[in-house]
């Protein structure tokens, strides 16, 4: 049994890895490419575009993820039955949700001058709100996504729809870059990447309901009450993506509010340079997320532990590691990797990998609280510490002109949440918060693993 849970753990850690592989892919061949077929000043144009759909991912209002974590414990329970109410009710509601927003957002975007606020020079207004729509139709697809990801968690088939998805989006960006090298514009690129995602969603539900024929799309179950107990870790996970949008996109929007699109080029490429260090870390943190999910749904807190204080350890590890190769190559990358277009900001690079670094720390918290349904609260923090860094970052860039006060705003972000989710994670597993301190240093990684295996949970899917 126990090598079964390995075997799930290491599927996992290997779809993440791959995740983490197609990020670096998209995030490192794109930049060149884009800049090379459109120029710096088009190229930022796409930026702020895409930004401003990001914020449509809370439409589920959170379900998607608090329902998982409480179909995965049904499971561990044996009440598939329950488990598939709690599936239906999932499902009408994100679909529901996504067909309501499309039909607003499609209203609001060809009644609103979005093109008269943006000021853009290279893209006419047609094709401003076109690429908006698109952008924002991608995003209402890829909702329902959500649910596939419930249903694969709670079959234990975490890793192949990691997978599937990781896939998805490298084909999606595949058709940006195809489209740009062939001489299109963003709206081409736009309709390709709307286009494989409307393959993908559908797709990867009917491979779910074949795998796992327990499972099946119908209203037969769907009731309220199966979601209103998720109402709270809903809100925070609703609240978590509406965080991470306005801490990434929310600060590209206000660079190129101030400074203009060429800045946000260089503010986007260093940070995507920078976070290099955390990607290798999620591969870490998220394969494990779901075993400490099932963890707790066994009522294990001594397996909860000794997952989390290992995870975090190598994360820490794996990030000082990432971090010092960046820190000695960075400029080294930077120069090959964009063929010079892209100049290095000494400053704001420095900034922004201590944030990077800092990040880790708190999100090996935060997979623990979210596990256990427990992190409203860290979510709240990380709203209102991500928009006063927004707001920070406004005033400071006004003020001296200068891009590295974005990175400083980041880092205020970071040391809230890292502060808050220690402290937190050390109440709910009942130890100390200087034990985990003590236990984030990567050295004690080489000491300890001989000496204090990681216990594995049994196979509860089974």
């Amino acid at each position: 049994m126990h090598a079964t849970a390995f075997r799930r753990i290491a599927k996992g850690f290997g779809a993440n890895a791959y995740d983490q592989v197609v990020t670096v892919i998209i995030q490192i061949v794109g930049v060149p490419i884009l800049l090379h077929a459109w120029g710096a000043q088009l190229y930022g144009e796409w930026l702020i575009l895409f930004a401003i759909p990001a914020y449509l991912s809370i439409t589920d209002l959170g379900f998607s993820q608090s329902a998982g974590n409480d179909m995965t414990a049904r499971v561990v329970r044996h009440d598939r039955a329950g488990a598939l109410n709690v599936f239906q009710s999932l499902a009408v509601l994100v679909y529901a949700g996504s067909a309501v927003g499309l039909g607003v957002t499609t209203a609001v975007l060809w009644l609103l001058p979005f093109d008269q606020w943006l000021h853009f020079k290279m893209m006419g207004p047609q094709a401003v709100r076109l690429v908006l729509w698109l952008a924002a139709a991608e995003m209402f697809v890829r909702l329902p996504n959500g649910v596939n990801d419930a249903g694969f968690r709670a079959g234990g088939d975490y890793a192949l729809h990691v997978s599937l998805t990781s896939t998805a989006r490298l084909l999606q960006f595949a058709t940006v870059w195809i489209a740009a090298l062939r001489g299109g514009g963003p709206v081409s690129a736009a309709i390709g990447f709307f286009g494989v995602r409307l393959l993908a969603t559908p797709l990867t539900a009917t491979l779910l309901v074949y795998r796992h024929q327990w499972l099946r799309f119908s209203v037969e179950h769907a009731r309220k009450s199966e979601l209103r107990p998720l109402l709270k870790p809903a809100l925070a996970n609703l609240a978590l993506p509406f965080a991470q949008a306005v801490n990434i996109q929310g600060m590209v929007l206000v660079v190129g509010a101030v400074l203009g699109p060429v800045a946000v080029v260089v503010f986007s490429t260093l940070r995507t340079l920078t976070r290099l260090a955390l990607q290798v870390v999620l591969a870490v943190s998220n394969a494990a997320e779901p075993e400490i999910a099932a963890a707790h749904g066994a009522g294990n807190r001594e397996l909860m532990r000794s997952l989390f204080m290992h995870v975090l350890r190598g994360g820490m590890w794996l990030g000082f590691a990432a971090a010092a190769a960046l820190t000695l190559f960075g400029r080294f990358i930077l120069r090959h990797w964009t063929h010079g277009n892209v100049e290095m900001h000494g400053a704001l690079f420095a900034l922004l990998l201590a944030s990077a670094v800092a990040s880790v720390l708190w999100y090996g918290s935060l997979i623990v609280l979210k596990a256990a349904n427990c992190h409203l609260r860290a979510a709240v923090v990380f709203v209102f510490a991500s928009v006063g860094a927004v707001g920070v970052a406004a005033l400071l860039l006004r003020l001296t002109g200068d891009l590295a006060a974005s990175g400083l705003a980041l880092i205020c972000v970071d040391g809230a949440m890292a502060f808050y989710t220690i402290h937190s994670v050390a109440r709910l597993l009942d130890v100390t918060t200087s034990s985990i301190l003590r236990a984030a240093n990567p050295y004690l990684l080489l000491v300890q693993r001989s000496q204090n295996p990681i216990p594995l949970v049994a196979d509860q899917w089974e």
